[in-house]
């Protein structure tokens, strides 16, 4: 009969304590990448309304032919009634 392997023991944690946690924000030093906070929200809304302009525009044009098919449905139906009598 084999041994069953066990899975390792879990490494030991410390709980830090806060002090030992650093609690202020320290920015990267030698980054190339500077964005400000302010453009990155009017890009984001901007982002936003056109994928909303571009929704509504696509569903009024979607509804405009949904439109014409029942104007052809009806007139084909009222042709129909009439030949039919």
């Amino acid at each position: 009969m084999q041994p069953v392997p066990t899975a390792p023991a879990p490494a030991q944690t410390t709980a830090l304590s806060p002090s030992d946690r650093s609690s202020e924000f320290r920015a990267v030093e030698g980054g190339t990448e500077v964005r400000s906070g302010a453009l990155l929200l009017v890009e984001a809304y901007a982002a936003i309304w056109l994928i909303l302009f571009g929704f509504i525009w696509l569903t009024h044009r979607k509804q405009k032919q949904l439109d014409a098919r029942i104007v052809d449905i009806e007139n084909a139906l009222n042709k129909a009634r009439k030949e039919a009598t």
